[in-house]
């Protein structure tokens, strides 16, 4: 590999073994099975960690999970989750996890897709699960571990059978099949390698200042990014801990927080904004323990950012930027900058190199809008490619080490990355262009409405027209909501139509699915 290399040879599972003879009473895993209870609570040490993932291995092996062989987990955030993310990867097999509360044909197109020798379901959907499997027509096993056993790191009693010593793996292999987001188009799978697991945990790790002493708090879906990725991944190079709840809840986001000791969270706005109007309508104080930075993806409504510094002015914010395709993180602010919430920041170290291209090509000057590009290795510092998508990947990685992200951004003279939205969701109305990342953000500040989306349509005369819709808050009416509009936005940010919805359809870490609108 070449100088950028900081996996250094390494695995996850390798970290694992090293922490539990450095640290073996220290706590790995911190877990909180109902964050609205006062039940379920405990801790798993990196020394109670390896020896359970080691059984795991051992078993899992006995019924083929090696040579490259795909498992599905279709599981909530639980200690036994994290612990056959590590196991499975381990032996040389592919982790892939997937989001059941998506429905059968969206499990069922995940097991044709890559005929997983395992499906790892909670009980909960281990129907759907069951349904999918043949409806796929795949030959794989159900493993269905009790509600009880998901939250140990213990091998399960579906799994109880014998194994010698289990196959390793070795670090080019590829360990994990991720989701894109799938918020304007369908999903692809992308392939990370145990390089690309150990670079990320590096990579946040050092840019981030994360410490031995810092706990990261897993809410987001396992199957996203962010999840295994952000959170997951750091704790294995910095010898901190994961703090584990079972799913993201706007309601107790803080109190879940501040119970399990969380110091570090990663979180798109969406979900911010749901924990924060949550938090604001309870009308109490908002305790989130020691809590000390949250690193979110895209950004809150002046308004709402307003309400945040009053309610945690302790918490330190970080917007962060980066993408499936580009591993982990690509652009931030350092620790030690103020956030201005305008601008994301500069590149990471370790970036090898980024760009902002026009249309024709050619490199876009500070002030002006371009395509972000990202240069890097696939399969070190980028992703090894799209599963079975030859013609996607090469189309994505050009020349085999520029990443094109589809984003517009705008880089200031100061060196900082301002995100102007991604490139099919610029809205090119009567000649101007408009950004439906930027004017949902101003629309949200309007008091009349709890949410906005943006999309378009086309147009015979202007090409396109800006559709906005909008879930209304309490004294909503679109004749208010245009005149809010044209007092605070102006002509241009007046939308051309309205649409009312009770709710958006989402994905599983909380972005709007625009092409369901």
């Amino acid at each position: 590999m070449d100088g950028h290399d900081v996996s250094s040879g390494r695995t996850l599972a390798g970290l694992l073994e090293q922490w539990a003879g450095l640290r073996p009473r220290e706590p790995a895993l911190v877990h909180l099975r109902d964050p609205a209870g006062s039940v379920g609570q405990g801790t798993v040490t990196w020394e109670r960690l390896a020896t359970d993932v080691h059984d795991l291995r051992r078993k899992l092996a006995a019924i083929g999970v090696q040579d490259g062989r795909s498992v599905v987990l279709a599981l909530p955030n639980s200690p036994l989750t994290v612990a056959l993310w590590l196991a499975i990867p381990a032996n040389g097999a592919i982790v892939q996890a997937v989001d059941p509360d998506s429905g059968l044909l969206t499990v069922e197109r995940a097991l044709r897709a890559t005929e997983p020798v395992a499906v790892v379901a909670a009980p909960s959907h281990a129907g759907l699960v069951a349904d999918a499997i043949g409806r796929a027509e795949v030959s794989t096993r159900l493993l269905v571990p009790s509600d009880d056993e998901l939250w140990t790191t213990a091998c399960p009693a579906d799994l109880a059978t014998t194994g010698g010593e289990p196959p390793s793996a070795t670090p080019d292999l590829v360990a994990g099949l991720l989701p894109t987001s799938g918020t304007s188009g369908a999903p692809k799978l992308v392939q990370l390698t145990h390089r690309n697991y150990v670079m990320s945990a590096e990579r946040l790790a050092r840019n981030g200042g994360y410490l031995s002493t810092d706990r990261h708090y897993l809410c987001s879906p396992f199957f996203h990014t962010n999840a295994q990725l952000y959170l997951c991944a750091p704790p294995f190079v910095t010898g901190g801990s994961i703090a584990v709840v079972p799913r993201f809840s706007a309601s107790t986001w803080f109190d879940a927080a501040r119970r399990t000791g969380a110091t570090i969270a990663s979180m798109v706005a969406p979900p911010m904004r749901m924990a924060l109007h949550r938090a604001v309508a309870s009308g109490c104080p908002v305790d989130p323990g020691p809590l000390r930075a949250v690193h979110y993806g895209m950004t809150l409504s002046s308004a709402d950012w307003r309400e945040w510094d009053r309610l945690v002015p302790g918490v330190h914010m970080r917007q962060i930027y980066g993408q499936t395709e580009s591993v982990t993180g690509v652009l931030r602010g350092a620790p030690w900058e103020s956030d201005d919430r305008a601008t994301i920041g500069r590149p990471f170290l370790g970036v090898d190199g980024v760009r902002l291209v026009r249309d024709d090509g050619s490199d876009a000057p500070d002030g002006e809008p371009g395509e972000l590009w990202v240069r890097g290795s696939p399969g070190n510092t980028l992703m090894r490619g799209y599963l079975d998508a030859a013609a996607a990947t090469a189309g994505t990685l050009v020349d085999g080490e520029w990443l094109r992200t589809g984003d517009i951004m705008v880089r200031h003279p100061n060196g900082r990355f301002e995100f102007r939205g991604r490139g099919m969701h610029i809205i090119r109305r009567g000649g101007e262009n408009l950004s439906t990342y930027a004017l949902e953000i101003d629309l949200q500040a309007c008091p009349l409405v709890r949410d906005v989306a943006v999309t378009s349509r086309p147009d015979e005369i202007l090409d396109a027209v800006v559709v906005a819709h909008v879930i209304p808050a309490a004294g909503y009416e679109e004749r208010s909501f245009r005149a809010w509009c044209r007092e605070h936005l102006g002509r241009r940010g007046v939308p051309d139509e309205i649409r009312e919805h009770a709710s958006f359809p989402r994905t599983g870490s909380g972005r709007v699915i625009v092409r369901e609108l």
